[in-house]
């Protein structure tokens, strides 16, 4: 008898599920982009040679070690003429780099940028110690990842020096987060607080260069308003956009995105992004918590998360390999990119006859060429198709249309529910009296 109880009570429990709940992922993609997988961190380079002291080579260690705790940059010291084959030497010729100590920041899309260290040796803590600084954190940045920590996301305006061009763009980021904001409820998961825009001025570049350059820009390149949408724990996913590529359409569909079911079909390599370089410290930690209503550092949702973007990115290697650059590319197939410019007309041809086909008196068998598939696409230059279902269809009801209570398209799916689990409750009692009556 207990175990018909047993039987009937989840029978009950799972009738009473709303429709295609017990299948849906328990998280959505924000709240796995709050996992850092520590697989694809920032390089901070180190270079020392022959002459450079050994108590300054131990400066150099030690305070990186320090500084770059709770952050997604990692630390190599590289000994010039002790490995003259090491492959991270490029970057000394690259930057023409001839001075030690020196040092280069490498991103996970293998930009670099050389680091500033020259000086004095005497003064060389107080130079690493505020040229890390400089890596980690600016106003800005700071401002960014505090807001997507606690909200859906941002988009990230980065004026141009038109002001009418600023506004166009500012009008279609803020119709796009307003538009995400209205559709919010429609989405598998609640989340507190909508998208917001933070605009960095024009004036202000130059304090935002780290910024700038984790986002493929330099301050004298920003000759037109750009933006681009980061989310969770300073992750930049999708294109950059640039003047006219600013659209309410364009931002939208990077947007619905981020809260959309973690299995959504898309693959995770894109959806995870690229990180900008940042410290995540203790403040910023609270703030998700208190936003997603869960700890992601837990250790089993941690676990759970994880397990989720592995299957999602196919398996990955182990993180912490040195100097372990590499291109991540997304996907099986080609996507199709957002198109940002109209298509070229097609040139008329001459109309081909069978008199002015010349035919081949000798031709040799030819084989086939090797057809070679095409590169897919790169997590920052196209968006791959999005699936079906993704972006909510719903529209936020108004007065005139608002559905009354048991009329409407809101009412069958509700009642169809009631109706399946008033079967089930009616069977499950029967059943009991039957048993019941056949043991006495």
């Amino acid at each position: 008898m207990r175990r018909l109880h047993l039987a009937f009570l989840i029978l009950v429990s799972w009738s009473s599920l709303p429709a295609g709940s017990a299948w849906a992922c328990r998280y959505n993609v924000l709240e796995v982009g709050f996992i850092d997988l520590g697989i694809e961190p920032y390089h901070l380079l180190g270079y020392v040679d022959q002459s450079t002291p050994a108590s300054l080579v131990s400066t150099f260690e030690d305070q990186a070690t320090i500084a770059l705790i709770d952050t997604n940059v990692k630390f190599e010291l590289v000994r010039v003429e002790r490995d003259p084959n090491h492959p991270a030497l490029e970057y000394l010729s690259e930057h023409k780099i001839t001075e030690f100590p020196a040092a280069v920041l490498v991103s996970p899309d293998q930009q670099s940028r050389a680091i500033p260290l020259a000086g004095p040796q005497d003064s060389f803590a107080a130079r690493f110690s505020a040229a890390v600084e400089s890596i980690l954190t600016s106003p800005k940045r700071a401002e960014v990842l505090s807001r997507a920590a606690a909200t859906y996301g941002v988009v990230l305006l980065i004026e141009g020096p038109n002001e009418a061009e600023n506004d166009i763009a500012r009008i279609a980021a803020q119709a796009a987060v307003s538009e995400v904001a209205a559709q919010m409820e429609f989405m598998p998961k609640p989340i507190a607080h909508p998208p917001e825009v933070v605009t960095l001025k024009a004036e202000s570049l130059r304090d935002e260069e780290v910024l700038l350059w984790s986002l493929d820009l330099k301050p004298e390149d920003v000759n037109v308003p750009c933006a681009a949408v980061i989310y969770s724990r300073g992750r930049w996913i999708g294109p950059l956009f640039r003047g006219e590529q600013i659209t309410q359409e364009h931002l939208e569909r990077i947007l619905f995105v981020i809260g959309a079911d973690c299995e959504c079909g898309l693959d995770h390599r894109w959806l995870q992004g690229t990180m900008v370089p940042l410290r995540w410290d203790q403040t910023l930690q609270e703030a998700t918590a208190k936003s997603l209503g869960l700890d992601p550092e837990s250790p089993m949702v941690k676990m759970e998360m994880i397990s989720i973007i592995r299957r999602g990115m196919g398996g990955f290697s182990a993180p912490g390999i040195p100097f372990g650059y590499r291109e991540v590319e997304v996907g099986s197939e080609v996507a199709t990119p957002i198109e940002f410019v109209e298509e070229e007309e097609e040139a008329d041809l001459p109309e081909t006859t069978a008199e002015s086909v010349t035919p081949v008196e000798s031709a040799e068998p030819v084989e086939p060429a090797e057809t070679t598939e095409p590169a897919p696409p790169k997590r920052h230059e196209e968006v791959p198709p999005i699936p079906e279902g993704v972006v909510p269809t719903h529209q936020r009801s108004t007065p005139e249309t608002q559905p009354v209570d048991g009329e409407g398209p809101t009412a069958t799916p509700v009642l169809g529910l009631g109706l399946a689990g008033l079967a089930v409750c009616v069977i499950g009692m029967g059943v009991m009296v039957f048993m019941r009556s056949k043991k006495s």
